[in-house]
């Protein structure tokens, strides 16, 4: 009875590898435990449905629960045996699938060497119970974060990260906590779910099939799955494509390219494959409540995600930092700003369809009359203002434009409303401040207003930018300055000479993909940022 109940409560096996992970067959459960399966796996997805609706409509159920009498003493009785109901459907299923699951030998080896990797969690067990794909909150851990390997200035700059102010006195709570609580009820009930869907079950539900699939791909070529515990105790589901011994196929091995994936991305079916066909090591992720990953989205998680997520590149990997390479998507880009935020000497930045601030994005897909209410959730649960963070980043930067962006503009179709605009214009503005002025910035953004190839080639031709003098006096400066930034170059230059210059600078930082936001750059599009 014992090794039937472990059956039943054991974890969901998906499918099973060769030695040499090459090739791969689907798990197949008989019959009895299909049948439990299904209707546990029925039930979940009924649940998911419920919980993720619940702060909407629990006051239209307390109203109809009321209406009928089914919170009455009979009506609490009729309630209490439907729920007694259910949890014998729910036993019932159990049952069935833990004896369909102990007739069948391949689970019966599975669940074995699970159960003896958590006793003894060897290098051998591991790669065993790699050959495994099954529910992953079942997987040991493989790292955890080590708060004495981090360097003291990430403790620094996440202890200022996480610090909020607080109104004192009780007078004040009274006052302010119908309010408080207003904006935590939108920010969990409506917030989350649209800033990240990609963490809601029913995307998931939706998304399972492809992300097997996106799995078994990756893990046939040789793709090492990990879990790693960060420090607010998440479990971050990870996988490492180790190109450093792949000869002429593997040219940038040594480089390990970090992909944080967008709001409804995962690393199965994400950016991996773009820089690992480039030829580059590729470690992916999933953010918090993604996938594999447990907890829930939001702007601390993710910093405790990607930290984790460098340790482990550099302690149990061996990459060094400046050998890392951050390759963002999206709502990616705040992760990779952190990252370089709080490792300064991280080889590159490579930002893709990129904004600079969630609040304005937020703004335009809200009603204009709560427009200050829309603006206080999001600044107080999801504040990502990733062109604030970058400022900190020292590295090279690559910003990739999607010419037909449809999310992150905010008006449709304009592609003088993408916010990506905004990010490089302040990125610029910051380091190189004596060129970004009154008319440098006028040319800036007409440049980048320019709604095709032929109109920006028009523009630039006008401006008659001459790039081997551009770049020889850039040289020259820094030869003289050194590079810190803020940068003071061009304060000695004409007007013209300063749009000269900051175009020149544009035409290196800048890169222009002719596609949708949803798009993957394909990998002969993908490099890494000039080296200044």
């Amino acid at each position: 009875m014992a090794e039937i109940y472990r059956c039943a409560v054991g974890p969901q096996l998906y499918r099973i590898f060769t030695k040499n992970s090459r090739q791969s067959r689907p798990y197949e459960g008989n019959t009895l435990e299909q049948c439990g399966s299904g209707v546990l796996r029925a039930l979940s997805l009924a649940w998911s449905v419920c919980y993720s609706t619940s702060l909407l409509t629990a006051p239209a159920i307390g109203f109809y629960l009321v209406r009928k009498g089914l919170l009455s003493h009979a009506g609490l009785v009729s309630l209490s045996r439907f729920i007694g109901t259910g949890l014998i459907v729910v036993f019932g299923a159990l049952c069935i699938r833990g004896y369909g699951r102990f007739k069948n030998q391949d689970y019966r080896v599975f669940l074995a060497l699970l159960e003896e990797t958590r006793m003894n969690n060897n290098e051998e067990n591991k790669e065993r119970l790699g050959l495994y794909d099954f529910s992953f909150e079942a997987w040991p851990v493989d790292y955890k974060w080590n708060e004495s390997k981090a360097d003291q200035d990430v403790h620094r700059v996440a202890k200022n990260a996480t610090s909020q102010s607080r109104s004192s006195g009780f007078l004040s709570f009274l006052g302010s906590w119908p309010c408080d609580f207003l904006r935590y009820f939108v920010a969990h009930s409506i917030g989350r779910p649209l800033i990240y869907p990609g963490s809601t079950g029913l995307l998931q539900s939706g998304y399972a099939e492809p992300l097997m699939t996106g799995r078994q791909f990756l893990i046939e070529r040789s793709g090492k799955r990990a879990k790693l515990k960060a420090a607010d105790g998440n479990e971050i589901d990870t996988m490492f494509m180790d190109k450093r011994s792949s000869g002429e196929h593997g040219v940038h091995g040594d480089t390990l390219v970090i992909t944080c994936e967008g709001n409804a991305g995962f690393y199965e079916v994400g950016l991996m494959m773009t820089p690992y066909k480039a030829g580059y090591s590729v470690l992916g992720w999933n953010h918090p409540g993604f996938s594999g990953s447990s907890g829930v989205p939001g702007p601390e998680s993710e910093r405790n995600a990607i930290d984790v997520v460098i340790q482990y590149a550099v302690e149990v990997l061996g990459f060094s930092v400046s050998n890392i390479v951050i390759y963002a998507w999206s709502i990616g880009g705040y992760p990779a700003v952190w990252a370089g935020r709080t490792h300064p000497k991280i080889g590159a930045l490579v930002l893709d369809a990129t904004f600079d601030d969630i609040v304005p994005l937020a703004q335009c897909k809200m009603p204009e009359s709560i427009s200050g209410f829309t603006t206080r959730v999001v600044k107080e649960y999801f504040h990502l203002d990733i062109a604030r963070m970058l400022y900190s980043y020292p590295g090279p930067v690559l910003f990739i434009r999607r010419m037909r962006d449809e999310i992150i503009t905010t008006e449709e179709g304009d592609i003088s409303s993408n916010r990506g605009n905004d990010l490089l214009v302040k990125f610029l503005k910051f380091r190189y401040p004596k060129l970004v002025d009154d008319s440098g910035e006028d040319a800036l953004y007409e440049y980048l207003a320019a709604p095709d190839q032929a109109t920006k080639k028009a523009i630039w031709n006008s401006l008659s930018v001459d790039t081997n003098l551009c770049e020889s006096m850039y040289k020259n400066y820094v030869k003289e300055n050194g590079k810190e930034f803020p940068m003071m170059i061009g304060q000695d230059l004409s007007v013209e000479q300063r749009i000269h210059l900051l175009m020149f600078l544009v035409l290196q930082y800048l890169m222009d993909f002719d596609a949708t936001h949803c798009m993957n750059l394909p990998a002969s599009e993908f490099r890494q940022p000039w080296n200044e």
